[in-house]
């Protein structure tokens, strides 16, 4: 059941971006939090291909009515969305809803409480609970019961449906993995008893085995989550699949990835994948392949008319012919693992020497990033990266070597911003050159050679502003910069993340790509360039293959080609037929035949199968030298079920092809451009910093001495988190404990605690509740490891004045004082507040007040977001707090947090952590109990909102006018067509955001 509120989260999320009204999902979720573009994306696909078969069976003639059997249904309004958007195919149909008893009671309950599904389903009976039978209707029926209770279902529908002149369909969307197999076995065989039904099943399975990257991370996941995919192991092939329903009884059976549904027009047809583009910024592609190719769609069918006629035989695996199996020519190795402070996927990778390799750029674990890791061989002199002075953070960019050095060209920040300006590295130095015509990512680069002495730049394709692909052929010169080349008349549709390399003087190839509707390209390109004229052109012409084996793999996205000493190597990216290992590296070569009057390309599959984990190659980049091919980088986000990033450096050995002298692959070493050292945010302040512990990848604050007042209030205009430490806070550091506490505080002492289901708390979901008690009786749950936590409040009139420390605790109030270097702290405080936590996460949220946060008791890790990751971390319009859980973030339920910038801190008794307004931050015990002392102030002369402010976090008065302002705004569109309203508004919230850079937000 708990699988269900995550999933009816992400489908409300798809609901409000990519459907008209009107929405059922809103009724079964309250608080709508927009997924990634990932997940969004991947959720429509499973609902559109369930909605498909759907509306294939309720379109289909019948006297008979039909029954829509949802299995497992959860909070699904599969029921409410047909009854209201197709009503004349719904009038002979009902729909019967499976669940457990609880999660059915409580749908049921939903309904009834809503007119506009209550009046859907018509006038409804709701019998008594023992009868598993909750809501009855003609249109709707709610069934109570457990999956795995066979018999009882059985009994339920023979005694509400006539099931022997009914057409049936039963669908089960990712529900029946979950159970025993021999349990949904059970079920599947139980369904085929009956005539004239079709079975629609949706889940997921395992197209490269358990070993895949991908694969792992979606098993531990669920595992994590105490919910295990339990079919997986058992059937964990479509053929698998499809033997499972034919074994049990069903006509008919035909399997499909959701990669596959996502490709076929019948299904979703190429304006419907093209509309898609304008609903959200979407770039996610070798993850939604990888996504698409992990879950698939079972159409089994079981009709009375076929029941007599000869069964179809159970499906074999093909037999794998001699000629197909991979060649093993090529040896994969692994050398030293890479630290996470260097890991990076979508750079761009370009030689520093013959035995040196830069790998810039890319997409980091937070953030997009604009250093350059080098990587050397021993016995070679480091080098030192080159200066990035001026160059903005990118991925999906192309650096290329020619004479000159290196051009960087294009690339982008967010999918819909794409990025123009060209860089080139001569003597270790970038320089600015040329713009490209019109910003590109995800284009093609190959050094070309032009005439006997001159080399160029030749780029083809890629993204360009919005949904636009690109068509064009660039070339680039030194002397004279960009020119378009023209191409023959040949049919060569735009793509982007295409592979190509160069072949001669000025020919080469051209593999692969994507076109602007999400379809791989199973094509491959042969082009000649001719600069003899004024304006260059290309000749492209289809490339004449050939297969050593069955299996043909042309199509790939994101691959890298690469001149190896045997040739070219095509590695990694994805493919529309395929993930298996031996499809990672495809080794193309050239033979010339008698019979034919071209030459003919070879593709070999190369069996780079290795021990130890599998790499993931997706997002990497490649580099050739002697008889090595080095792969760096790499991975992707697994849909909702994390990251995975390649943690090695995986070189490729051809030696056993040529003959060369093999290299000792454990010798290639990384040589970070930069170590991640404490962050020292008073530089040339004359502070002495203390270095801290951090966890993941956030940075780590650095500890100071604090000297004077002065150097604090240089602190409060430079507006960053600083922790001081070795302060000196009065007794309370060495006195208080629980035990004393209590002693001082009284046992008759009210107060008003948080009570927590979670050890995350979450004030936007409310998963805690406001408890009354004694503060001995709180103190003592909270020693014995209650999830519990006191933040205190005005001991007069609470709901009126803001708390004061020294007021509301008189005998606490002599233990604990600010030091006087703080002293404008005090003298500008708003409040004060004691804090007194057991094991329980204090909620991410951001406070308007500058404050201070005094560790007393136990240590308290916290982590800090600055104001300008704001729009990354999922804060409500007009809320301060956010439901994400930033000390175990999951990336792929909440992609943006890699590219935000967390610091952290670890606070001791006797720190002070100074927290600048707007600073988004969340607090976690280390030990079982914590205790410190916040105090709020004051740093502006005027802007607070004016009234009651009890906790110091309302909005600045102009943010407060701003929204009623927009609402007014929006309002005086209302009489112009939507389409000219929406128009002027983007055009005011683009006018919007420039002001806001021009205040450096």
């Amino acid at each position: 059941m708990a699988t269900n509120n995550s999933s009816i989260v992400s489908k409300r999320s798809v609901e409000r971006i990519y459907y008209q009204e009107p929405h059922f999902y809103r009724y079964f979720v309250k608080k709508p939090l927009r997924r990634s573009p990932l997940i969004n994306r991947g959720y429509w696909l499973r609902m559109h291909a369930v909605e498909q078969v759907i509306k294939q069976f309720l379109e289909k003639p019948s006297e008979k009515q039909k029954i829509v059997l949802n299995l497992g249904c959860g909070y699904d309004p599969l029921a409410f969305q047909w009854l209201s958007k197709d009503q004349s195919n719904c009038q002979r149909c009902r729909f019967v809803d499976v669940d457990f008893p609880d999660l059915i009671a409580k749908k049921s309950d939903v309904i009834m409480n809503t007119p506009r599904l209550r009046d859907l389903v018509g006038p409804c009976e709701r019998p008594s609970n023992s009868s598993g039978v909750f809501l009855c209707s003609e249109r709707y029926l709610a069934l109570g019961c457990d999956l795995g209770n066979i018999a009882m279902l059985d009994e339920m529908l023979v005694t509400e449906i006539d099931t022997s002149s009914s057409l049936m369909l039963c669908t089960a969307e990712v529900s029946v993995t979950y159970m025993n197999t021999e349990a949904a076995d059970a079920l599947i065989n139980w369904a085929a008893q009956y005539n004239d039904i079709r079975f629609c099943l949706l889940e997921q399975y395992l197209p490269a085995g358990a070993e895949h990257p991908f694969a792992q991370k979606m098993i531990q996941h669920f595992n994590n989550l105490h919910t295990p995919l339990k079919s997986v192991h058992v059937y964990p092939q479509l053929v698998d699949q499809e033997r499972r329903f034919l074994d049990s009884g069903w006509s008919t059976t035909v399997a499909r990835s959701l990669w596959d549904v996502w490709n076929d027009p019948a299904i979703v047809s190429v304006d419907q994948r093209l509309a898609l583009n304008n609903m959200e910024p979407f770039d996610e592609w070798e993850e939604f392949v990888l996504f698409g190719s992990h879950y698939f769609l079972l159409i089994a069918n079981r009709s009375s008319l076929m029941q007599d006629g000869p069964r179809p035989e159970t499906p074999e695996e093909p037999p794998r012919d001699v000629a197909d199996k991979p060649y093993s020519g090529i040896l994969m190795a692994r050398s030293d693992a890479i630290s996470k402070s260097n890991i990076r996927r979508f750079g761009a990778s370009f030689p520093l020497s013959p035995e040196t390799l830069g790998h810039h750029g890319g997409l980091g674990p937070q953030s997009r990033i604009s250093s350059t890791d080098v990587y050397v061989f021993p016995g070679r002199e480091p080098m030192n990266p080159p200066d990035i002075a001026g160059i903005e953070p990118r991925m999906c960019h192309t650096i290329t070597a020619c004479d000159h050095g290196s051009l960087l060209a294009g690339g982008r920040t967010s999918p819909d911003h794409a990025l123009r300006d060209c860089w080139l590295l001569r003597e270790a130095r970038w320089e600015r050159v040329d713009d490209l015509p019109n910003p590109l990512y995800r284009h093609c680069a190959t050094q070309v050679t032009l005439g006997t002495e001159d080399r160029g730049i030749l780029i083809y394709g890629g993204k360009t502003h919005g949904n636009d692909i690109s068509d064009r052929w660039l070339l680039w010169r030194a002397s004279v910069g960009w020119v378009e080349v023209i191409p023959n008349d040949s049919e060569l549709r735009p793509r982007f993340g295409a592979a190509m390399a160069s072949i001669g003087l000025a020919n080469g190839i051209l593999v692969g790509g994507m076109t602007g509707d999400g379809t791989i390209l199973n094509e491959f390109w042969e082009w000649t360039l001719d600069t003899e004229d004024a304006i260059p052109t290309i000749e492209l012409n289809k490339a004449r293959t050939s297969w050593r084996g069955t299996k043909h793999i042309i199509g790939k996205m994101g691959a890298c080609l690469t001149m190896s000493p045997i040739g070219l190597l095509l590695i990694g990216g994805v493919s529309s037929s395929a993930l298996d290992q031996d499809g990672d590296i495809i080794w193309l070569s050239r033979e010339s035949c008698n019979d034919k009057p071209t030459a003919e390309w070879q593709w070999t599959l190369i069996d780079s199968r290795t021990s130890g984990q599998r790499p993931l190659l997706v997002g990497h980049t490649t580099f050739a030298s002697h008889d090595f091919v080095t792969v760096v980088g790499g991975g992707a986000v697994c849909f909702s079920f994390g990251t995975y990033w390649n943690m090695e450096i995986i070189t490729l050995s051809t030696s056993n092809v040529r003959g060369f002298s093999a290299a000792n692959t454990d010798d290639l070493k990384s040589e970070p451009a930069s170590h991640k050292q404490p962050v020292d945010v008073l530089t040339n302040q004359g502070i002495s910093a203390q270095p801290v512990p951090s966890h993941s990848n956030n940075i780590a604050m650095a500890k100071f001495h604090l000297k004077s007042s002065k150097e604090f209030e240089g602190v409060l205009n430079r507006r960053c988190p600083v922790v001081f430490n070795a302060t000196d806070l009065g007794t309370c550091t060495r006195e208080w404990t629980l035990d004393t506490l209590k002693a001082k505080v009284g046992c008759d002492r009210t107060v008003v605690v948080h009570e927590a289901t979670d050890t995350q708390m979450d004030f936007q979901n409310k998963n805690f509740k406001y408890s009354k008690k004694s503060f001995s009786v709180f103190a003592d749950e909270v020693a014995q490891g209650s999830r519990q936590y006191l933040r205190s409040l005005a001991s007069e009139n609470p709901a009126e004045q803001p708390a004061d420390f020294w007021v509301d605790y008189p005998e606490l109030a002599a233990d604990f004082a600010l030091p006087p270097e703080l002293k404008i702290v005090r003298q500008n405080m708003h409040s004060s507040v004691l804090r007194v936590s057991g094991p329980v996460n204090m909620w991410l949220h951001y406070d308007v007040m500058a404050n201070v946060l005094c560790q007393i008791c136990g240590t308290k890790r916290l982590i800090l977001y600055p104001p300008s990751d704001v729009s990354l971390l999922s804060i409500p319009p007009g809320k301060s707090s956010s439901s994400i859980s930033c000390f175990d973030p999951d990336l792929g339920q909440n992609p943006s947090l890699a590219s935000a910038h967390p610091f952290e801190a670890l606070l001791e008794p006797g720190d002070i952590l100074f927290v600048p307004p707007l600073w988004l931050h969340a607090a976690s015990p280390n030990d079982n109990v914590s205790v410190s002392v916040n105090v709020f102030f004051r740093d502006l002369e005027f802007g607070y909102a004016p009234g009651r402010d009890v906790y110091g976090n309302r909005d600045v008065q102009a943010y407060e006018k701003g929204r009623k302002d927009i609402e007014k705004i929006t309002k005086s569109f209302d009489k112009l067509p939507r389409d000219m309203g929406r128009f002027y508004l983007e055009r005011l919230a683009d006018e919007l955001k420039e002001t806001a850079l021009h205040y450096g937000l």
